[in-house]
């Protein structure tokens, strides 16, 4: 039975049209591999947009003895996607690790539901959940090998002796820690600790992993490079990880999206780019990374910007889409790598003059706080790129300071 005519555009996407005469003599046969091809590639697409983790309209509040509850977590939403490295980012008490343990199941919401994978999780306790934990003291065994304490929660399953080798084998080798299965956690390093408290949690082949600030207790040149290898472990291993850190420059580092919470309420989810580059709240842009931030009121209208008036006396010139009224008063954020410091005599388009009241070496860059006017003042940093450089602007000098439209961002 040959092909119906307008079968042949699902035969063509799948690959290239076939020719009338095998159509005509393997019609069905090609019909049926262009419709797997298709359903192949659906599945593959599901597969890779489904969420593997939704906590929806979730509430956690403490009870206490003289009766002052604590609202920890407030009717927050969040869907995350299969495979994503995602973040909970946020000060200390925000609700971050409250919200990962209700989803490892350590604690049971107020309100709302958690989901993994589309199955409720109301009535399954954290041994039947699909999720392991990383904890930030690591919680090892001390009277156990590092081989032992990987195997534990596998034998805790009765697994067969040859599978728990095996697999312990494979994730030691994951780890890099194959050369100290057999010492105890007392003779380990810091970072090597953390790598057998992840062995420990991988081993069981979860499809969430849960971890909640693993790096905190290291030193700031181990914890850099734990944070790369993090990231190439999970891509390696395409499962989801949901990281919780305090630490801005982690999670912008590792995340492909973040939930920036504070007060147990959501303040943004976005990606590292979105959640820098386009505070939608002034805690977010104060949390992450260093802002100034400018008050005014809008002046002037041109095409795709708008001129603020700050302090009544300095204009600035901003790019936005939105249409902001003549007369309105808004918040612009100007990150300090975005700024330029130029000496006072240069005529540069959006900047501003000032007085140079701090100059802070640190390195790479030399940061510098610049007067504006008697109630503004910016702050911004210039990479050192040449030495002659490092004593160019000095505190009390003239300069103009200029930033460009398209990076200012207005809250």
């Amino acid at each position: 039975m040959p092909v119906p005519q307008r079968v042949n555009f699902i035969v063509g996407w799948a690959s290239s049209p076939p020719q009338k005469s095998l159509i005509e003599n393997d019609g069905i046969s090609q019909f049926n591999q262009a419709l797997s091809q298709i359903l192949i590639t659906h599945n593959s697409y599901i597969h890779n947009t489904m969420h593997a983790v939704e906590v929806r309209e979730v509430s956690k509040v403490f009870k206490s003895a003289n009766s002052q509850d604590f609202l920890a977590v407030d009717n927050i939403n969040l869907q995350i996607y299969d495979r994503e490295f995602f973040s909970l980012l946020g000060p200390s008490g925000c609700g971050k690790t409250t919200t990962l343990r209700t989803i490892a199941g350590f604690e049971t919401p107020t309100a709302g539901e958690i989901y993994i994978h589309g199955q409720a999780m109301q009535n399954h306790p954290p041994f039947h959940r699909p999720v392991n934990t990383v904890f930030q003291n690591y919680a090892l065994f001390p009277h156990m090998t590092v081989a032992q304490n990987v195997a534990f929660g596998l034998e805790m399953e009765n697994l067969p002796q040859k599978t728990i080798r095996d697999r312990v084998a494979e994730t030691l080798a994951l780890v890099q820690l194959t050369d100290v299965e057999k010492r105890y956690p007392r003779q380990l390093s810091g970072g090597q600790q953390q790598r057998v408290a992840l062995a420990r949690a991988l081993v069981k082949q979860p499809s969430v992993l849960l971890l909640d600030e693993p790096l905190g207790a290291l030193d700031l040149k181990l914890r850099k490079e734990m944070q790369l290898e993090l990231k190439k472990m999970q891509r390696k291993l395409g499962i989801t990880f949901i990281y919780v850190t305090h630490d801005q420059e982690e999670a912008l580092t590792m995340s492909d999206r973040i939930a920036v919470m504070e007060g147990g309420k959501l303040q943004q989810v976005g990606t590292p780019v979105d959640i820098y580059e386009y505070p939608k709240t002034r805690f977010v842009a104060d949390f992450i990374g260093d802002s100034n931030f400018l008050t005014g009121r809008v002046v002037e209208k041109q095409q795709g910007k708008i001129i603020v008036l700050v302090d009544q006396q300095l204009p600035v010139l901003v790019a936005t889409a939105e249409d902001f009224p003549a007369g309105q008063v808004v918040t612009l954020v100007l990150r300090p790598e975005k700024a330029t410091i130029y000496r006072a005599d240069c005529d540069v388009e959006n900047s501003w003059p000032g007085t140079v009241e701090e100059a802070i070496y640190i390195g790479t860059d030399t940061r510098y706080t610049v007067r504006l006017t008697a109630k503004s003042s910016i702050a911004l940093r210039r990479q050192n790129l040449h030495r002659d450089d490092l004593q160019r602007h000095k505190v009390g000098d003239s300069v103009r300071v200029t930033v460009p439209p398209e990076s200012i961002c207005i809250l």
